[in-house]
């Protein structure tokens, strides 16, 4: 299943960058998410900066062919490395997540990008489940997981950076 999402900030993209690898920052969105547990972990790789989340939270509609796989828990790990600026300062971050106990990965890109006096932030992932015949139910409930934490994310973020948090 394919992901996409995207939004603005009026902010520059080192800005942006400074805030979303921000420990506080990322505390901030599972807070206002209310997950039962998270651990945020950020520290260089060489030349890059590796960012690490895991997390637990309930499942949204989960059908009822899902059930089984998933449990009443979903719990989520995500690594994101992102790459040096280019030299407008846009950035880019590979993205490998998973479902603990659940064959289910998430994978793909965000971009942080200027846009005329701002930037723009946008995610392209895609989720895959290797389980045959409610691969596609699952998919499904782990793109709607990811889809909540992103937009949260985002709301956060306009929050953050108008100084309103």
């Amino acid at each position: 299943m394919h992901l996409t999402l995207a939004t603005s900030y009026d902010a520059s993209p080192e800005e942006v960058f400074a805030m979303i690898t921000d420990i506080t920052f990322q505390e901030q969105v599972f807070e206002r998410l209310r997950v039962q547990s998270y651990d945020v972990v950020v520290g260089d790789a060489g030349d890059d900066l590796r960012m690490r989340c895991h997390w637990q939270t309930q499942p949204f509609d989960v059908p009822v062919v899902a059930r089984r796989f998933v449990g009443n828990t979903l719990e989520l790990a995500q690594l994101k490395v992102w790459h040096r600026p280019d030299v407008d300062g846009a950035r880019e971050a590979d993205v490998d997540g998973e479902v603990t106990g659940v064959p289910v990965k998430v994978t793909g890109t965000t971009r942080i990008v200027p846009e005329g006096r701002g930037t723009t932030q946008a995610f392209d992932l895609q989720v895959t489940a290797s389980v045959p015949m409610v691969g596609k139910g699952i998919e499904q409930v782990v793109a709607d997981a990811v889809r909540v934490r992103l937009e949260k994310k985002f709301e956060v973020a306009r929050a953050w950076l108008s100084g309103s948090l």
